[in-house]
C-alpha cells in the first residue's frame, strides 16, 4: 500500500528575520573574526539556513538524497523487523525502496513505496531523476535462506508513481559467488556513463557505458566520493588525493594534491562560483580551483546551522548556489527518527546584521557542544558563536598540528573565548591559569548551585588553588576491579600493597594480570598521569625519587612489556577471544581496568563475577577512582565576553539538558544522576506466548570462549549503592603530557630489559622530566 505524505507532516519553518540575525555571517571569516585558516579567501556571501523535516519516520534505514531542478529527494529502504509479538516461525521481511521528495521550500511534497517482494534486503546506492520524471535506481538486492544468501546488482527505471518500467541485472560488476557486496558511492554523469564504488575488497571504482555494460574497472584504496565538474570531468577522492578518470579511455588521469587532512567527500561547485568542486572535510566546505588550486572557505557547517557528526550529512547543491543538507543520515544512515532537511541559502553579507560574536574553539568538538552553539545561534539577538576545530590544522605531515596551534594560542593569551576538550587537552590551559574560575559564575546564576552537583566531581575538576577553570555535565570513572575472594583482605590499595597482591601470583600462570590492554610502561604512564605525590604539575615539581615510584617501577617490570604485543601499537593481543571476565573467574586475571560509563557497566561484573570490589587506582595514599571528562567547557581568562560564554556553558547544566547525552557518560547533575538508575532499576517486560509477562533483559555479557551470553536484568539496589559509592569516592583527574610520556617510554626500555636498575631509572627520570617543566615555566 502507498503512503502519501500530507503538507501537515513536513513542517516548514520560515526563513524569518530573527534567523538571518542568528546566521549572520555564516560562511567563511578572517582569521581575527574567527581563526578561521588565514590562508583560504573567504567568500563574499553567508548561508542563512531554512528547516524542514521530513515524516513520516523512515524508520532504521541508509537515507541519502540528491538533487534534481529546484526539488530535493531522499530515498532509502527500511530496515524491515518483525514487531514484538511477531511469530518468527512464519515471518517474512517485506522489503521496499521509498522515495521522499519536495520542493526547496518543503511544499508539493511527494511519496511513492515501492515494494521488493523477492529481496531479503535492499541497499539503494543512487537515484536518478530522468528528463522525462522517471526514477533510474541503483541498489542491490541481498536474497538468503537458512543456508545460503546471494547478492545482485540491479539497475531499474520506475514512473512517478511507482511502477516498473525497466530492470536490468549488472553481473559483471558483483563478484561470482558473493553473499554480500556493498555499493558505496554512485555517480551518474551527463553522457550517461554510470561510476560507482566499493571499498569492502580492497576498494575499487566500476565504470559502465550508457547501457549499463561493463567497461572497465579502476582499483583504489578506500574511495570516498566521486563528482563530476561543471565541464564534465570526473574526479574520485582517494586517501592521500583527488584522481581525475578519463571516461573516453577508462584510465587514470591528472592527480590533484589536497592539503585537507582527511577530507570526507566532494561536491559540484555551483554554476558562476569561482572553483571546480568542493571538498567537505566535516567540518567547513573549501572550494578548490583544479587549474589554480586556490582554495576558498566557503561556509563553517556549525555555523551555518547544520549539526550532524563527521560525515552525518548528505549535501547537494541547487542550480542556483543554494545548498540542500539531509540530517540524521550518518556515514551509514541508520536512524530511527524523521530525518530532517536544511536548505542553505546564500545571502550576501553586507544585506545581514552584525552582531557581537563570540568565538568557540576546541579540538574535535563533540556533536554536544556543536549542538548547543546553533541552539545558542537560533536564540540569541544580541551574539553569536564561531567555532574553530582545530583539527582543520593538521595535515598529513604534522596530524597534531592542531593541538600544538591550540595550545600555544591559549599560552599566548589569545585563543577562543570558549575552549572544548577533555582534561588531557586543556592540561596545559589549567595549571597555567589561562581559564577563568567559573565557580563565580554558578554561585551568581540564579537557577543553579553548587549543591546540584557532585560535590567531588567539581573537586576532582578543580585546580590546585581551588578554583573551577572546567566544567562538564557529564563524566566517567577509571577504576580497578577484583574478584572480593582475592582482594578484600586489602585495607589500602598503595602500590606497596598492588607489588605484594602481584608478587603472590608470581608462581602462577596468570598472562593478563591487568587484561589484554595493559603493559607495564603503559600501566606507569597512567599511575604518572593520575597519582598524586609523583609529579605536581601546577608547581612543576618531580618527585620520582621515592620508595613508592620503586614500588611503580617494580610492577611496571612484573607486567608484561611492549615488546610482547609486537606491532600492535603496545595492546596484547588475545586471540581466543575470551573476555575479561571469563578470565578473570578462570583465575588467568587478577584485576580489571574498569571504565564505567553507565550503570550497566557495574553490573557486567557483578553479573559475571558475583561479589566485586572496586579498588581504584594504586597511589601513595590508597586507592582512587579517576574522574575523565571528555566535554570539559572553559572561558578563556583573557576574553571579553565571559558573561556570555556563561550564558552558553550553563545550558548544559541546567537540569532541561537534553538527556540523550547521558547515554554514554554519567549526569554531573545529581537530580539527573539519580532519574538515570531509577530508570536503570526499572524492570522492563512483554508478554510471552502463554500470556504470562517476563522480564526482559537489557543487555548481554558475552563469555566469548565459552559460547554463551549472559542476560543482564534490572539493576538492582546493591549495585546501585556500589555504583553511587564509587561515584561519590571518585576525586582526582589526570594530566596528560605527551613528552613526558615519551621520556617515560624512553628511559623504561632499559629498565625493563634489566639493563639499567630501579634506582637508576627513577633518577634519570627524575632529573630528565624536572629539566623540562623548569623549562615549560
Amino acid at each position: 500500500m502507498h503512503t502519501t505524505v500530507t503538507k501537515e507532516r513536513i513542517l516548514i519553518f520560515a526563513l524569518a528575520f530573527v534567523l538571518m540575525l542568528t546566521f549572520a555571517a555564516c560562511g567563511g571569516s578572517s582569521e581575527d573574526e574567527g581563526g578561521m585558516h588565514n590562508d583560504l579567501a573567504p567568500t563574499e556571501y553567508a548561508f542563512v539556513p531554512t528547516y524542514i523535516e521530513l515524516g513520516p519516520e523512515t524508520g532504521q534505514a541508509e537515507v541519502r538524497s540528491m538533487v534534481h531542478g529546484n526539488r530535493v529527494y531522499t530515498f532509502f529502504a527500511p530496515w524491515d523487523m518483525p514487531d514484538e509479538d511477531a511469530d518468527m516461525e512464519t515471518w517474512v521481511p517485506s522489503p521496499r525502496i521509498v522515495i521522499v521528495s519536495a520542493a526547496a521550500d518543503g511544499t508539493s511534497p511527494q511519496r511513492i513505496d515501492i515494494p521488493m517482494p523477492d529481496a531479503s534486503m535492499i541497499h539503494v546506492a543512487g537515484l536518478a531523476v530522468t528528463d522525462d520524471g522517471h526514477y533510474a535506481l541503483l541498489y542491490t538486492d541481498t536474497v538468503w535462506d537458512m543456508t545460503t544468501s546471494s547478492t545482485r546488482l540491479v539497475y531499474a527505471i520506475y514512473d512517478a508513481a511507482g511502477n516498473e518500467l525497466f530492470s536490468q541485472e549488472i553481473e559483471e560488476v558483483v563478484p561470482a559467488g558473493s553473499n554480500w557486496f556493498r555499493v558505496d558511492h554512485v555517480l551518474f554523469t551527463d553522457s550517461h556513463t554510470i561510476l560507482l564504488t566499493q571499498d569492502m575488497d580492497g576498494g575499487a571504482i566500476y565504470l559502465l557505458d550508457e547501457n549499463r555494460t561493463f567497461i572497465g574497472q579502476l582499483d583504489i584504496d578506500f574511495p570516498r566520493s566521486l563528482v563530476q565538474t561543471g565541464d564534465g570531468r570526473v574526479l574520485v577522492l582517494g586517501m592521500d588525493d583527488m584522481r581525475e578518470i578519463n571516461l573516453e579511455t577508462g584510465a587514470w588521469g591528472t592527480s590533484f594534491p589536497i592539503s585537507v587532512l582527511a577530507p570526507e567527500g566532494l561536491l559540484p561547485a555551483a554554476d558562476g562560483d569561482d572553483f571546480d568542486i568542493i571538498i567537505d572535510d566535516g567540518i567547513h566546505l573549501i572550494g578548490y580551483n583544479l587549474t589554480t588550486g586556490t582554495q576558498t572557505l566557503l561556509l563553517n557547517w556549525i555555523e551555518s546551522g547544520v549539526v550532524a557528526e563527521r560525515g552525518g550529512y548528505h549535501a547537494n547543491f541547487f542550480e542556483d548556489g543554494r545548498i540542500a543538507v539531509l540530517t540524521g543520515a550518518g556515514s551509514w544512515g541508520q536512524q530511527s527518527t524523521a530525518a530532517e532537511l536544511i536548505v542553505l541559502n546564500r545571502i550576501p553579507r553586507s544585506e545581514l546584521p552584525v552582531r557581537e560574536s563570540i568565538s568557540l574553539g576546541g579540538f574535535n568538538i563533540s556533536s554536544d557542544v556543536r549542538s548547543q552553539v546553533v541552539a545558542f545561534n537560533r536564540s540569541s539577538q544580541t551574539h553569536r558563536i564561531q567555532v574553530t576545530d582545530y583539527s582543520m590544522y593538521n595535515t598529513n605531515d604534522d596530524p597534531a598540528a592542531g593541538v600544538t596551534r591550540f595550545r600555544a594560542e591559549l599560552v599566548a593569551g589569545a585563543g577562543p573565548d570558549i575552549v572544548a576538550g577533555d582534561s588531557q587537552l586543556l592540561g596545559t590551559a589549567v595549571e597555567r591559569g589561562l581559564l577563568a574560575d567559573q565557580y563565580p559564575f554558578l554561585d551568581a546564576d540564579p537557577d543553579l548551585h553548587r549543591s546540584d552537583f557532585f560535590q567531588n566531581i567539581l573537586y576532582a575538576i578543580e585546580a590546585s588553588d581551588g578554583t573551577l577553570p572546567l566544567i562538564a555535565n557529564s563524566f566517567s570513572i577509571q577504576t580497578m576491579i577484583g574478584m572480593a575472594e582475592n582482594v578484600e583482605h586489602i585495607q589500602s590499595w598503595t602500590l606497596a600493597a598492588m607489588l605484594e597482591l602481584l608478587e603472590q601470583t608470581a608462581d602462577t600462570d596468570m598472562q593478563y594480570i591487568l587484561g589484554e590492554w595493559l603493559t607495564g610502561d603503559s600501566f606507569l604512564s597512567t599511575i604518572l598521569m593520575f597519582g598524586e605525590g609523583f609529579i605536581d604539575w601546577s608547581e612543576g615539581q618531580v618527585n620520582l625519587e621515592s620508595e613508592e615510584f620503586i614500588h611503580l617501577l617494580e610492577i611496571a617490570h612484573r607486567l608484561p612489556g611492549a615488546q610482547d604485543a609486537g606491532d600492535t601499537g603496545g595492546r596484547i593481543i588475545v586471540t581466543d577471544h575470551v573476555t575479561a571476565y571469563e578470565r578473570m573467574q578462570r583465575g588467568e586475571q587478577l584485576l580489571d581496568m574498569a571504565n564505567l560509563l553507565r550503570p550497566i557497566d557495574i553490573q557486567m561484573y557483578t553479573a559475571t563475577l558475583g561479589d566485586v570490589v572496586a579498588l581504584g587506582m594504586p597511589t601513595p595514599d590508597g586507592g582512587a577512582h579517576l574522574v575523565s571528562i571528555s566535554d570539559g567547557l572553559g572561558i578563556n581568562a583573557y576574553s571579553p565576553h565571559q558573561g556570555e560564554a556563561w550564558n552558553f556553558i550553563r545550558q548544559f547544566l541546567l537540569p532541561s539538558a537534553p538527556k540523550d547525552r547521558f547515554a554514554g557518560h554519567f549526569p554531573l547533575r545529581i537530580d539527573l544522576y539519580e532519574e538515570l538508575v531509577a530508570t536503570a532499576m526499572t524492570p522492563e517486560f512483554s508478554t510471552d506466548e502463554n500470556g504470562e509477562e517476563q522480564e526482559q533483559p537489557r543487555g548481554m555479557v558475552s563469555f566469548g570462549g565459552s559460547g554463551f551470553m549472559i542476560p543482564l536484568y534490572a539493576m538492582t539496589a546493591e549495585e546501585a549503592s556500589t555504583l553511587r559509592t564509587i561515584v561519590e569516592s571518585a576525586n582526582r583527574m589526570g594530566h596528560f603530557d605527551e613528552t613526558v610520556m615519551e621520556m617515560v617510554a624512553e628511559e623504561l626500555l632499559p629498565f625493563l630489559a634489566d639493563d639499567r636498575n630501579a634506582a637508576d631509572t627513577a633518577r634519570i627520570l627524575n632529573n630528565r622530566i624536572q629539566t623540562y617543566l623548569n623549562e615549560q615555566r
